[in-house]
């Protein structure tokens, strides 16, 4: 008899595991998808820079139209930028279609949405009209809202509490990933002087994707046969299955049962929850150079073992400051660099010690932290719109920061970057509640009370 119970303890075990090891993999799948469009297209052009003002100026060519270097900048700085304009608009449409219809319908239509986007820019560049391969990225960035919010509540809907954290960091990890894959496949040395088939290469992995979503069940739902099927799905067959799916209806049963994209400021903690999440976000920045993206990756794959063992509060607030730490670093050696020279290195030091930080718990937890905040019928809006007010960020930043870094040098990095996260940081540390191993119906109840934690609730196997 004992040795049954071992073994009937062993076999729980291993299938227990085995669901883990399944979700993690389906959340590897997942971000590869969302990140190739997002993440891949973005760096593989901008390394393939050559090509693209060679493609801009030839077409206007053969149309009889000359174009000079500032021109041909100034419309490829349109292709650029045309993508955090479309996200905007996206965002306002985003939030409907997967609370109305299901995240899975939502996943393929914006996959297959997002790999006809690139089959326009392909195809535009066998033409002489830069307009449609214009056109064909702002349909793209229409559609990447919804894609990204689907991923993440795909990774917090189907796992439990214990792995949430760890599934949601696949998506910045997705990331570093697919855009140090652009960078690499984006040099004329491989696929850089091709831009049609540089453009193109996203598309078959598109339709694989689409075949992918089709094999999903839809995310756990207020239905409760229906929810019970996709719980079994995602986490196998277990005793507290009841349990999980009473935690999870009693979820979306905190506000009213169709939520609209105005509570969010209309309702003091949803409102609370988008300043959180917009707080978190301003801690975002951009790739430097193949070495940071290197260390990007790197960090974010360390970053899945911090969010198992250490709580979301101490690591956003610690290694926020220390990466506020780092930019200061980088501004001050950046201003004293033409004086001194081998302060170069301690500025890209600095740069590399922001990049660390943004990958081990930054990027992680900013990006999915947002769904943790708000109960079921708010989540795809509350990302929608974090996304597109993060859009609206940089695109501000983007157009303030030229002028004042040849005006005031590399301290322009003080007051565009490093005083907004010192103030995020700060409300950050005073509002935001604790969300490793809690329920989401357990984060909304400490909003709504202004607490950081929740009495009587251990937090197992948590380093403080």
């Amino acid at each position: 008899m004992l040795c049954f119970l071992m073994f009937q303890c062993e076999f729980t075990s291993l299938c227990r595991n085995s669901k883990t090891i399944k979700l993690f993999l389906i959340g590897c799948a997942l971000t590869c998808i969302t990140n190739l469009f997002s993440a891949f297209s973005h760096t593989s052009i901008n390394t393939a820079v050559d090509e693209v003002n060679d493609y801009i100026r030839t077409s206007y060519a053969n149309r009889n139209i000359y174009l000079d270097d500032s021109k041909v900048v100034f419309i490829r700085g349109i292709y650029n930028s045309i993508y955090y304009a479309g996200q905007v608009a996206g965002s306002v449409i985003s939030p409907r279609l997967p609370d109305k219809y299901g995240r899975k319908l939502a996943y393929i239509l914006t996959t297959a949405m997002m790999t006809v986007s690139c089959a326009i820019q392909a195809g535009a560049t066998l033409t002489n009209y830069p307009e449609i391969l214009i056109l064909g990225r702002f349909v793209g960035s229409l559609f990447a809202p919804m894609n990204d919010a689907v991923m993440l509540l795909y990774c917090q809907e189907t796992s439990t509490a214990r792995i949430r954290g760890i599934l949601s960091s696949l998506f910045t990890s997705g990331y570093a990933v697919m855009a140090f894959l652009g960078m690499m496949i984006g040099m004329k040395s491989m696929l850089g002087g091709h831009l049609t088939i540089l453009l193109a290469l996203p598309i078959p992995v598109g339709i694989i994707g689409c075949l992918f979503l089709f094999y999903l069940k839809e995310t756990p739902k207020q239905d409760r046969k229906a929810a019970m099927n996709a719980l079994v799905f995602y986490q196998g067959d277990k005793p507290e299955n009841d349990e999980i799916l009473n935690n999870y209806i009693r979820e979306s049963e905190e506000q009213s049962k169709h939520g609209s994209i105005l509570d969010l400021i209309r309702v003091p903690h949803l409102r609370k929850a988008l300043i959180l999440s917009n707080a978190a976000l301003i801690q975002e920045a951009q790739l430097a150079s193949t070495l940071i993206a290197v260390t990007l990756i790197v960090t974010c794959l360390i970053a899945g073992y911090l969010l198992k063992v250490f709580r979301r509060r101490l690591l956003l607030t610690t290694i926020g400051l220390i990466s506020m730490l780092g930019l200061c670093i980088f501004s001050v050696a950046g201003w004293f660099a033409k004086q001194t020279a081998f302060l170069k290195y301690v500025a890209m030091g600095g740069m590399f010690g922001y990049m660390a930080c943004f990958g081990l718990a930054l990027g992680p937890i900013s990006f999915s932290i947002a769904p943790e905040l708000v109960p079921l019928q708010y989540r795809s809006s509350i990302i929608c719109m974090t996304f597109s007010l993060n859009s609206i960020f940089v695109v501000a930043t983007n157009i303030a920061m030229p002028p004042l870094f040849v005006a005031i040098g590399s301290i322009a990095f003080i007051p565009l970057f490093v005083v907004p996260m010192a103030l995020s940081l700060f409300y950050l540390f005073v509002a935001l509640p604790e969300t490793k191993d809690y329920e989401v119906h357990e984060i909304v109840h400490m909003l709504k009370n202004n607490k950081l934690h929740l009495e009587n609730k251990s937090l197992s196997n948590t380093k403080l």
